[in-house]
C-alpha cells in the first residue's frame, strides 16, 4: 500500500466490506464530500456508496463549523446509508459511527483512541477524527450521509488547533497511508452499522460506554457561539437514546443533554476551580 503525504484514495485495493465503498468516486478537490454524497444519494446512489477527496474547500463539521482540510494531508470521506423505513431511531447514529471508526483505528495500531460524546475521536486528549451525520427523507425512508475526517499526515495545524488536534503522523513512527486508513475504517465501521440498524443503539451501547472518555469527567456544556453561557457539570451516563445525562455543578437533579457542545475539563483545571 502506498504511504506518504502524496498517497490518494482514488483506487481502493483489498476492500474488505460487503457494501461500504463498493461504489466509489474520488475527487482531487470538492467543496464537501458530504454534499457530493448527498447529491449522489438523490440520484440513486446505493447503500454504502463512498465519496473521497484529496482536498475539501468548504469542509464542515458538526453544527456547520469549518473543518481544517489541507490538500493531500488527511482523509476526507462520506458514505451513503440507506437503512430502510423500519430502521431504529437514528439519533445515536454518530455514536455508533464513532465506535466503528475506533475499531478501525485500533486495527491500524493507533494507541488508545477514545470516544468523546457525541462525535469526536481523541488520542491523548487531542482530536484525531470527527464525524458529521446528515439525514434527508424520501417519504418515510431516510437517506443518510455520514462524513468523517481523519488527520493523517498533518504535521502543522493552525494556531487555534495546535493544542487541541493531533494526527497519525504525530502519534505513530510509521503512519499508514490514507488509503490504508480508509480500508481499515470501512472494515471496522460496517459490522457496527449492521448491528445498529438491526437492533438500535442498545446493540452497541455497552462497547461505546466502555470507550467513552466523557463519562465520569467534569465538562462544560454550551455552544461555541456563546461560550460564556456554558455551564459546568459532571457527565454521569448515556442512555439508550444516546443522550448524555449530567449532574450540574453544585448538585441537583440530573439533566438530559441531546445536542450541545461539550468540553472536557482537565483534572488540573477542575481542581483549580474549586
Amino acid at each position: 500500500m502506498t504511504r506518504g503525504p502524496v498517497d490518494s484514495c482514488d483506487v481502493l485495493v483489498d476492500l474488505r466490506t460487503r457494501a461500504l465503498g463498493q461504489a466509489h468516486e474520488h475527487h482531487a478537490q470538492l467543496e464537501s464530500t458530504n454534499d457530493r454524497a448527498a447529491a449522489w444519494a438523490a440520484d440513486g446512489a446505493p447503500h454504502g456508496a463512498l465519496v473521497t477527496a484529496d482536498q475539501q474547500t468548504a469542509g464542515r463539521g458538526r453544527l456547520g463549523r469549518a473543518w481544517f482540510s489541507p490538500p493531500g494531508q488527511s482523509l476526507y470521506a462520506s458514505v451513503v446509508l440507506r437503512p430502510g423505513s423500519d430502521s431504529p431511531s437514528l439519533g445515536p447514529l454518530a455514536l455508533a459511527v464513532g465506535l466503528g471508526l475506533r475499531d478501525g483505528l485500533l486495527a491500524l495500531g493507533v494507541p488508545s483512541p477514545d470516544l468523546k460524546w457525541p462525535n469526536d475521536l481523541l488520542v491523548g486528549g487531542k482530536k484525531l477524527a470527527g464525524i458529521l451525520c446528515e439525514a434527508r427523507w424520501s417519504g418515510r425512508t431516510p437517506e443518510i450521509t455520514v462524513g468523517f475526517g481523519v488527520n493523517v499526515h498533518t504535521a502543522a495545524f493552525p494556531s487555534e488547533l495546535q493544542e487541541s488536534a493531533t494526527s497519525l503522523a504525530r502519534l505513530m513512527e510509521h503512519p499508514p497511508g490514507r488509503a490504508e486508513v480508509l480500508l481499515a475504517l470501512l472494515a471496522g465501521l460496517e459490522p457496527v452499522l449492521d448491528s445498529f440498524f438491526a437492533s438500535g443503539f442498545p446493540a452497541v451501547m455497552a462497547r461505546y460506554i466502555d470507550a467513552c472518555v466523557t463519562l465520569g469527567r467534569e465538562v462544560r456544556i454550551g455552544s461555541h457561539e456563546a461560550p460564556q453561557e456554558a455551564t459546568t457539570a459532571t457527565a454521569e451516563r448515556i442512555d439508550e437514546t444516546g443522550a448524555l445525562w449530567v449532574t450540574p455543578e453544585g448538585g441537583g437533579p440530573q439533566t438530559r443533554v441531546q445536542t450541545a457542545d461539550v468540553w472536557l475539563i482537565a483534572p488540573s483545571d477542575a481542581q483549580r476551580s474549586r
